[in-house]
């Protein structure tokens, strides 16, 4: 994750696309119905029979889209020309596009009502995922005679939603390393997949095991970014992209995705955009690498070394805010807490800024080598206080002193920059 540094003047947010379903217009000779076809006074679906038909139906939607019959995709939608039908057929498209080489759900019965029903589906991106990703998404069906048709499908927002749901009209880049998926503009897509051909396999030979081709997203509005995170738009504007994944039980993740937030593409640079996207992969290779985590301010501190050494700028000018702290006495007095350094509770530009001194910091005391060296022996997979515990213990032998005497490093350097 970057914060939104290097940033130029203000930007205008677009609108959400527009995805309400259209309003059934009302029968003059009966009640209209609901969401799920039933009139008031009709029976109430049976639940099992309601989630047997769902399975059927999204069965032949999954192969539908493994073998690209818009026909038979077509068929499952209750109303192909209205909001919501127009929106399924789009998505059957985009996941087309997208090239998907696994697709499959799980629906558990019962039920209980046909306008929202939730159902877990799991996917693999061809050439990305080397696991299945799961996501939930909410089916809406309608009664047509004795059949089943799906009025409406849409994310819950309750965890990260498939890429073709999140943003129906995506266009997809492929590169050599990259699959760029979005509905940026397709200069800003060409952008991105030439940055991680170029880096991400550097990236790789400093850490084998890295993913060889990565998923990057690109949305043009902040609903789809807040849709596709599905934190309800909690980090939405707030920092410049992130990383996110599932991990496999020895701790390595398996598909990483690369979002980047659009108002921070539009203000950012082009070195600035450049550096951002560099920041993430140095996440994905380590994630793809080195089994857990490392201590936050090291994570970031890192990647923020790889994106910076893109940026052409002396240090001096990249860590001016931080500058300003120190010269402030505002500055931080220790190695940054992970409360610093979250977009949730604090304002995290000077805590990133601090993070990558500090990692500027062990290359001054142990050189490239060793800063790699000091994130894999920083890296444990038992959470936060053993990856503390691991890099402790690392540190003398990795760059010659504690953490005592790292901080005391860190902050000489940081009054010698404020001078």
């Amino acid at each position: 994750m970057l914060a939104a540094a290097l940033l130029l003047g203000g930007c205008s947010d677009a609108a959400p696309p527009d995805g309400a379903p259209a309003s059934p217009r009302p029968s003059t000779s009966a009640p209209a119905p609901g969401p799920s076809g039933a009139r008031p006074g009709a029976s109430v679906p049976d639940a099992s029979a309601v989630s047997t038909a769902l399975d059927t139906l999204l069965e032949a939607r999954d192969a539908a889209v493994r073998t690209g019959d818009t026909a038979a995709f077509r068929a499952t939608v209750a109303a192909p020309t209205d909001a919501a039908g127009r929106r399924q057929l789009q998505t059957f498209g985009a996941a087309r596009a997208l090239g998907l080489s696994q697709l499959s759900h799980d629906v558990a019965p019962p039920a209980d009502d046909p306008a929202a029903v939730d159902v877990t589906l799991r996917y693999r991106v061809a050439g990305v995922d080397r696991a299945e990703r799961t996501a939930t998404v909410r089916y809406a069906l309608r009664r047509a005679g004795e059949r089943w048709l799906v009025a409406d499908e849409t994310a819950t927002g309750t965890d990260a939603a498939p890429p073709w749901l999140a943003m129906p009209g995506l266009t997809v880049r492929r590169g050599r390393s990259v699959v760029v998926a979005g509905t940026a503009p397709e200069a800003a897509l060409a952008a991105a997949a030439t940055t991680v051909d170029r880096s991400l396999p550097v990236l790789a030979r400093l850490w084998p095991g890295t993913p060889r081709r990565t998923l990057v997203l690109l949305p043009e509005t902040p609903a789809e970014a807040a849709t596709l995170r599905g934190d309800g738009g909690a980090a939405v504007g707030r920092v410049a992209a992130t990383t996110d994944g599932p991990t496999d039980a020895a701790g390595l993740a398996t598909g990483d995705r690369v979002l980047v937030d659009p108002d921070a593409r539009r203000r950012l640079t082009p070195v600035g955009r450049d550096v951002v996207l560099t920041h993430e992969l140095a996440h994905v290779a380590v994630r793809g690498s080195v089994p857990g985590t490392a201590p936050l301010w090291l994570s970031e501190g890192y990647a923020d070394h790889v994106g910076y050494a893109r940026a052409g700028l002396p240090e001096r000018t990249l860590a001016a805010p931080l500058v300003a702290a120190v010269r402030a006495g505002t500055a931080p007095a220790a190695l940054p807490t992970d409360t610093a350094l979250d977009p949730g509770v604090s304002d995290i530009e000077v805590g990133y800024l601090a993070a990558w001194q500090a990692a500027q910091t062990v290359v001054a005391l142990a050189g490239e080598a060793g800063l790699r060296r000091l994130v894999r022996a920083c890296t444990a997979t038992g959470g936060a206080e053993a990856a503390a515990r691991a890099c402790d213990a690392a540190m003398p032998g990795v760059i010659g002193t504690d953490r005592a005497g790292l901080t005391r490093r860190w902050r000489q350097r940081l009054a010698a920059l404020a001078r």
